[in-house]
């Protein structure tokens, strides 16, 4: 049990630097996008276009934890109804509290009127829809794809981030892309949106819900 958390222990010191890299890149990238709007005059826009991007990215960070999640669990555990619930249990929570529920909280703590926007309730059809693709996919993927819960874990982290940080400009924070003094406490909050729920999603769950003798 020791070594197990030790081990859990370096894999979360390890993918921070991930979580960080990728969320800057993510919040470089929207910073371009918005002041691309703001520039061209099309301020009005910026709130119609982050809320139609949060919705691209978000389905796509369920269908890619989602394949993380089941091929990793899936190379150690052949059972397909296990596979699935893990596969579903790795996606649902993690993906809540990356997605909706930590850029919810941060805004919060930062003043900011934010408004809770879930699409597991208020959206199902697009959730449900794109777990079951992405649980599918998680069979598929470790069974034609050597190695392919790497790929999708990377991919994975980065649509998170992008994600979650969509979901603060679209709900409630937009001021931290004119405000240098945001800077900072957003790419904070991105950064625990991202790096805790997806090593949660990508790794402990799969490996705590693996039989002992392959918990390795």
């Amino acid at each position: 049990m020791k070594r197990q958390w030790n081990l859990l222990a370096a894999e979360f010191a390890q993918h921070l630097p991930y979580a960080s890299v990728s969320t800057l890149i993510a919040m470089a990238a929207v910073w371009w996008f918005a002041t691309q709007l703001i520039n061209e005059g099309r301020t009005d826009q910026l709130l119609t276009q982050a809320q139609g991007s949060f919705h691209l990215f978000h389905p796509l960070h369920i269908c890619l934890s989602a394949i993380a999640t089941t091929s990793l669990f899936w190379r150690y555990q052949r059972r397909i109804g296990r596979a699935v619930w893990v596969g579903a249990l790795g996606t649902i929570i993690p993906c809540g509290l990356s997605d909706y529920i930590f850029p919810y909280i941060g805004g919060r703590l930062l003043g900011r009127t934010m408004e809770l926007h879930m699409c597991l309730v208020q959206e199902p059809q697009l959730f449900f829809s794109f777990l079951a693709l992405g649980i599918l996919g998680g069979f598929w993927a470790e069974n034609r794809l050597r190695g392919s819960h790497l790929f999708s874990h990377g991919a994975h982290i980065f649509i998170s981030s992008a994600a979650s940080l969509l979901y603060l400009i679209s709900f409630g924070f937009t001021s931290w892309m004119s405000n240098v003094q945001d800077i900072f406490p957003v790419f904070a909050i991105i950064v625990l949106a991202v790096w805790v729920p997806c090593c949660i999603s990508d790794i402990v769950i799969p490996v705590a819900t693996a039989h002992k003798g392959h918990a390795h």
